[in-house]
């Protein structure tokens, strides 16, 4: 099964979901994107921090979504506008949710772009709780 994580750069939030889903489900193939990725651009400093600090991979530089993207078997983004960018780019009958309402929590994962190292370990923390939920929702299915 193909996953991918949208957001908007592919610097920030993406690239975490990615690498905490590598570690918590090896048995997927797991990619991120962003909607308006600058092609190549490294991940944020905080977020190769955090990577470093919890040894997970730090994925490769930023990538654009397209329309091999789309084909994925699932799809989560960010928040519910990079979902909506996403069906009004590819149509309504793509695989594409918002993670948190996907594994039914309340909150988007808000961008910490610019933000202290504090925003991006609480960026952080609810990314490995929504993809501990993912896991568990993907197993049981």
């Amino acid at each position: 099964m193909k996953i991918v994580f949208v957001c908007t750069g592919n610097t920030c939030r993406s690239p975490l979901a990615e690498s905490i889903a590598k570690q918590l489900m090896p048995d997927f193939e797991i990619v991120s994107r962003g909607l308006m990725a600058h092609e190549g651009q490294s991940i944020s400093p905080h977020s190769r921090e955090l990577l470093r600090r919890h040894e997970l991979p730090i994925p490769n530089g930023a990538q654009l979504f397209d329309a091999v993207d789309a084909e994925a078997d699932l799809i989560l983004t960010m928040t519910t506008a990079h979902r909506q960018m996403i069906q009004a780019m590819y149509g309504p009958q793509v695989n594409v949710y918002a993670l948190n309402d996907y594994v039914d929590e309340d909150l988007p994962v808000e961008d910490p772009y610019g933000g202290q190292y504090e925003t991006y370990e609480q960026v952080f923390e609810q990314l490995t709780r929504m993809i501990d939920k993912l896991k568990s929702k993907l197993v049981t299915e």
